[in-house]
């Protein structure tokens, strides 16, 4: 069972980022992997909001892979950044036969886990898996079509590096798309500096970006025709589903998390359900083309 001190691990100020980031998911993989009916996914979403949300929290994880990945052509080699373990580069794989999609993660059990996922679903010639960091993609020698971060990049303690080291890796004309958590300071009130104190801590990230900081980081790199679509409503349209779905299987949750966290996860979650757009913490998808 998660205890308390693991909770309070990723509080610790010290704690290095790698570390916090592998107590970030040793926390929270079990319960993304409980509630995705263990598919291995590790993204909360998105929920095309003309059309009923699905029954299945699954769907909208699936619609998130498709959003981010909209304008890649559909063939050559792409890389997953921050691949968690392995859903969405096996999903994609799957759907598309002119694509082989290389992930990268810096947690080892994740890498591992992803491997074992490819094996299962009859992917692993076309969905490999290593050990590297986001910030490193040059050592993989290796170009790519495309790139695309799926809810990893607020982690990446130096996002310029990380965003230099992909515009390197790309193919002449190649395309990179990041779907992060971002903070909006125009929503930022005197009494939310300490949400946002907290969200750091608790997400393991050194600093959320703002679009304006995404910009100028893709931009810095070399890349064009940059591009942002906010979708913190599709993301928060789907936040209600992951409440009553963690509500709903509390008693198997409560094997695994003391009910402290259940409730506290379920309170930050209703904070930006309710708040949408108005929100400080936003949703967006950057996209440039090398």
């Amino acid at each position: 069972m998660i205890t308390k001190k693991d909770l309070l691990y990723n509080f610790i100020f010290r704690a290095s980022s790698n570390k916090k980031i592998r107590t970030y998911y040793h926390l929270l993989e079990p319960l993304f992997h409980a509630m995705s009916d263990n598919n291995m996914y590790l993204n909360l979403g998105y929920h095309f909001t003309t059309k009923s949300l699905p029954d299945s929290v699954v769907k909208t994880q699936e619609n998130m892979v498709d959003i981010v990945t909209k304008t890649f052509k559909k063939n050559g080699n792409w890389l997953d950044v921050g691949c968690g373990t392995g859903a969405p580069a096996c999903y994609l794989a799957k759907l598309n036969n002119n694509i082989s999609i290389t992930g990268i993660n810096i947690v080892e059990s994740q890498i591992i886990k992803a491997r074992n996922l490819a094996k299962i679903k009859n992917l692993n010639k076309r969905a490999s898996f290593s050990l590297c960091d986001a910030q490193n993609i040059s050592s993989l020698d290796k170009k790519f079509k495309n790139v695309y971060a799926i809810e990893s990049a607020f982690h990446f303690e130096n996002k310029q590096m990380f965003v230099t080291s992909a515009y390197d890796s790309l193919e002449s004309n190649g395309k990179v798309a990041i779907a992060d958590i971002i903070i909006k300071p125009e929503l930022l009130s005197f009494f939310d500096f300490y949400k946002v104190s907290i969200a750091k801590h608790g997400l393991a990230t050194k600093e959320f970006y703002t679009i304006k900081k995404w910009e100028k980081s893709l931009k810095r790199a070399g890349f064009r025709d940059i591009e942002c679509e906010d979708i913190t409503i599709n993301v928060s349209s789907v936040l209600p589903k992951w409440i009553n779905l963690i509500r709903t299987n509390e008693k198997y949750l409560l094997n695994l998390y003391p009910k402290l966290f259940l409730d506290m996860l379920c309170k930050c979650l209703q904070y930006s359900a309710s708040k949408k757009e108005q929100s400080p913490f936003g949703y967006v998808v950057m996209r440039a083309t090398k």
